[in-house]
């Protein structure tokens, strides 16, 4: 399993709270600015829509198929967020949502409140809090008159590893199916639809890792032969 995939689940989990905050699907796009399109852009994956996302964003074919991956994952945790919401409220989806004491990232008034730096065909937004420095400029461009996401702004070194592809993509189905859960009454509080969700993910990042194998090991996980090794030793 990649080393770097608790990043990837991050950017998903940013993209997700995101997505969680914009405006309702049927709005128009305005990509005639930055920050118009960065709401369309997010729009899009909110709604689980790969073609309208990559519509919104700029890159070559490797950086834009990103989103065959991550827009399904986006659209999963917004169900799961929507079901948190109907169901306990506001605080019952931070309780379920929010990892390690994170805060939630409320992308409308980021949106609002960020610095929109444009040069010629090229844009920054900038979220205002200076303190946060773990927070990226998002990028966008200019092409024919209309703004959009530069997917090579995005860090997703790995992310198209197909044990990372196939636990992100779980991770989304796990979030959609929780979410069914919340809405059928299946659990009492968000503790426990949290622990639930926790124990179908763990058995998907073990599998990753043994599909990884161990230092000589066998394509799968299973015990092989070290490396070099005669495959038969002759008898004595």
């Amino acid at each position: 399993m990649p080393r770097r995939l608790p990043a990837f689940l991050a950017i998903c989990a940013a993209f997700a709270s995101a997505a969680a905050t914009t405006a309702r699907a049927e709005d128009k796009v305005d990509a005639s600015t930055p920050k118009g399109a960065a709401t369309g852009f997010f729009k899009a994956m909110e709604r689980g829509d790969v073609a309208a996302a990559k519509a919104m964003a700029v890159g070559n074919e490797k950086q834009l198929g990103l989103l065959d991956t991550l827009v399904p994952v986006v659209q999963g945790f917004k169900q799961l967020e929507n079901a948190a919401v109907k169901k306990w409220g506001e605080e019952g989806r931070k309780a379920l949502t929010q990892q390690g004491g994170a805060g939630s990232l409320d992308f409308n008034e980021q949106l609002k409140n960020a610095r929109e730096d444009v040069t010629g065909d090229t844009a920054t937004i900038t979220p205002v809090d200076a303190k946060d420095t773990k927070k990226d400029p998002m990028k966008l461009k200019k092409v024919e008159g209309k703004w959009k996401l530069d997917m090579a702004s995005i860090p997703a070194e790995g992310i198209d590893d197909p044990s990372t592809t196939k636990i992100l993509k779980a991770m989304g189905e796990v979030a959609r199916s929780t979410a069914t859960e919340i809405d059928a009454g299946k659990y009492a509080d968000p503790a426990a639809a949290k622990k639930a969700m926790s124990e179908k993910i763990l058995p998907l990042i073990i599998g990753a890792a043994g599909a990884g194998g161990a230092p000589g090991a066998a394509p799968g996980g299973a015990p092989g032969a070290q490396p070099g090794a005669p495959k038969d030793q002759p008898q004595k």
